[in-house]
């Protein structure tokens, strides 16, 4: 069973991007592991000088998981037209480290519009080094009509989100 390491991007707890990673955990729940992370607000705010050296704990950990993981879906909305900064945060957290060096990364950006921060998390990670492609990676627009629950999700939308997972799969 691979497992799959997911980092939720919103802020808000019960979000949209939340229940659509508790979709897919219970829809591939018997050939992938999904690790959820959506506490991002509890992160300390990166600090340049202790990003290779005095790290925090917490730190270390998420970039212990990230790095163990054989991928990364990030599953996030889209604040003020950008990233939110709890996404952000912990991503430049990662700069200055490999480990996302040919890591294979699914993006799904579910907001209202989301263009801008789909756009932007994508140069991020190719930045960082990941491996993605079109198939890992989904903009969902008009979210708030498309998800309920994880368990009430437009089949559309469910569709997207079963092939992005199918093609993160096939990059592991």
């Amino acid at each position: 069973m691979k497992n799959i390491f997911a980092i939720v991007g919103s802020a808000q707890q019960n979000s949209s991007n939340l229940k659509l990673v508790k979709f897919l955990s219970k829809h591939f729940s018997a050939t992938l592991h999904i690790e959820v992370f959506d506490e991002l607000s509890t992160l300390p705010h990166f600090d340049a000088v202790q990003t290779l050296e005095d790290t925090p704990a917490i730190i270390e950990s998420i970039r212990k998981k990230i790095a163990d993981a054989d991928a990364v879906l990030i599953s996030s909305p889209e604040y003020v037209f950008s990233i939110p900064a709890g996404l952000k945060n912990v991503l430049e957290w990662c700069v200055a480290t490999t480990i996302f060096s040919g890591k294979p990364v699914a993006i799904i950006v579910a907001s209202a519009d989301g263009r801008r921060s789909f756009e932007e998390i994508k140069l991020i990670m190719k930045t960082l080094g990941a491996t993605f492609n079109n198939e890992t990676c989904v903009l969902i627009n008009g979210v708030r009509g498309k998800v309920v629950t994880e368990d009430n999700i437009d089949a559309d939308t469910q569709r997207q989100l079963v092939g992005v997972l199918q093609h993160l799969q096939e990059l592991i």
